[in-house]
């Protein structure tokens, strides 16, 4: 009997400490955990991590509706080749600003090759014609990249927290 009392109580301890560790992660852990919810297209996760004067001026609804990366296959596809590091972290009492490296394909000059190659006429009217167009297209920028490689770019982007209580979030 005590040492199944001993047991509990040493598991009891080690929950304890595991729920007060994820909710006191550093201003590092917390951007970190963000922008992985963010890249993995998990807007619930990422909201949870906004400050509450964010949350004020937007519902989570609203926040999934301006944040969520649509199809969950492409966003795997696009969100699995995002990196980050944090390059730096100021912290000055309740306030945090980081500079972060984002790599990511290069989606402008993307988007620009895309348009680029469209013929004068556009887009064919009849729905054959449109299915051809359009798969012939799609099929051309696949082989492209996966032969050449997804261009990529990094760029750097500045990102504030702040400490509410225990927590660091986000301050867009």
């Amino acid at each position: 009997m005590f040492s199944l009392l001993a047991i509990l109580l040493i598991f009891s301890l080690i929950v304890v400490y595991f729920v007060n560790k994820c909710s006191t992660l550093t201003a590092q852990e917390a951007l970190a955990n963000y922008l992985n919810a963010v890249i993995g297209g998990r807007t619930e996760a990422a909201y949870n991590f906004l400050s509450a004067a964010d949350k004020a001026k937007e519902s989570l609804h609203d926040y999934k509706n301006a944040n969520s990366l649509g199809s969950g296959l492409i966003a795997q596809v696009i969100g699995g080749k995002i990196s980050f590091a944090v390059e730096t972290l100021d912290v000055t009492g309740d306030m945090a600003t980081a500079t972060v490296a984002m790599t990511s394909p290069d989606f402008p000059l993307m988007i620009q090759d895309v348009f680029q190659s469209l013929p004068p006429a556009g887009i064919p009217e009849q729905t054959l014609e449109t299915l051809t167009f359009v798969c012939r297209h799609i099929s051309h920028f696949l082989d492209k990249y996966q032969g050449e490689g997804l261009p990529m770019r990094t760029a750097k982007e500045a990102f504030s927290l702040l400490r509410e209580g225990k927590s660091w979030k986000i301050k867009r």
